[in-house]
């Protein structure tokens, strides 16, 4: 929802201050999903923002379940009718949302789901910050107890080639008359858009970046992520560096095991030669996962195991990271979904 669209309208129809108040208190406390259920409104109010302001810029077609985890997954209808999907999951003890930023991909890896659709267009702020005020909704309806705590920008799309609406996305998101979900709980994974990271600096220091490396090896990671072939390894580097000397903040390098594709001795070394060759290297922290293969396949935890141990073994900060929704097809790459 825009609330803006919505402030506006209630200050030119002549209304008191108060309505935005009580609409502000409605939407992102509330959590109401109809305006009817918005009693503090009047009936006429409620009506003509039913009619011209829904909450929601999108239609919730269906909602599972894992059997598993703390995990649910959205299958939303946009206006146009292309569809997206949005993640809600508790990896601890608190929810985090995890969404999309474009419906579909351009950059094809390998190994995700999302780039066999292809790209379809981009997310506006709107429908991306309303994937979140959808689970606050469900949350509440449900209740689930506690509030969503983080946001991460990993879902369908390549969130810095939509960068203007992520941007104002994360700021409404982070705003404190909305969801008020501070900046350094927001974090925007990238497969490596390099030109776009001093930009991020600059606009977004205080949120977490995450990136998507998979492969220490130019040539094998061109393979796995073409987009390696605009923005290599090199690349890559200089722009990390620069970011960091910007922001003074810890960067991610999420890293997804796959066995015999990166996850041999070489690559443990050719990883580690990469770390160290940047500067303030110490910021630096690998976030290993196993490979989701498909519905309830994975790479096997001995292999991601060795990896991690092998990185440890050599200096370098690593953490396993826990494969959640795999039963749903709600892990990581494996969103994916279109207009049938």
């Amino acid at each position: 929802m825009d609330f803006e669209y919505i402030k506006n309208f209630i200050k030119e129809a002549g209304l008191p201050n108060f309505r935005i108040a009580q609409v502000r208190e409605a939407v992102f406390n509330k959590g109401i999903s109809s305006w009817q259920e918005a009693s503090s409104l009047p009936a006429a109010l409620r009506d003509q923002l039913d009619s011209e302001y829904p909450i929601l810029s999108f239609k919730v077609s269906k909602i599972v379940c894992s059997q598993q985890d703390k995990v649910a997954k959205a299958l939303l209808t946009l206006k146009d009718g292309l569809q997206i999907e949005t993640v809600l999951l508790k990896p601890q003890d608190s929810w985090s949302v995890c969404v999309s930023s474009q419906v579909g991909c351009a950059l094809h890896c390998s190994f995700c789901s999302t780039g066999k659709m292809g790209f379809k267009r981009d997310l506006t702020a709107e429908e991306i910050a309303d994937q979140v005020l959808f689970w606050f909704q469900y949350i509440r309806k449900e209740k689930l107890g506690e509030r969503i705590s983080s946001v991460v920008f990993m879902g369908m799309g390549e969130p810095l080639l939509n960068y203007v609406n992520v941007l104002k996305a994360a700021r409404a998101l982070s705003n404190p008359d909305y969801l008020n979900i501070g900046a350094r709980h927001i974090s925007i994974s990238t497969s490596g858009i390099a030109d776009k990271l001093h930009k991020l600096a600059v606009d977004l220091p205080q949120a977490n970046l995450a990136i998507s490396l998979h492969n220490a090896d130019n040539a094998e990671r061109s393979k796995m992520m073409p987009v390696n072939r605009k923005f290599d390894l090199d690349d890559l580097k200089k722009a990390l560096e620069e970011y960091i000397a910007m922001t003074g903040r810890q960067v991610f390098l999420e890293y997804s095991v796959i066995e015999n594709i990166n996850s041999r001795p070489e690559h443990i070394r050719k990883l580690a030669d990469w770390i160290y060759s940047i500067k303030d290297n110490y910021l630096l922290h690998v976030n290993l996962i196993a490979c989701n293969l498909g519905r309830g396949e994975k790479t096997e935890d001995r292999i991601v195991k060795d990896f991690a141990a092998g990185l440890k073994g050599m200096g370098i900060g690593v953490t396993i990271r826990k494969s959640m929704g795999n039963d749903i097809l709600a892990a990581c790459g494996q969103l994916a979904s279109q207009k049938k």
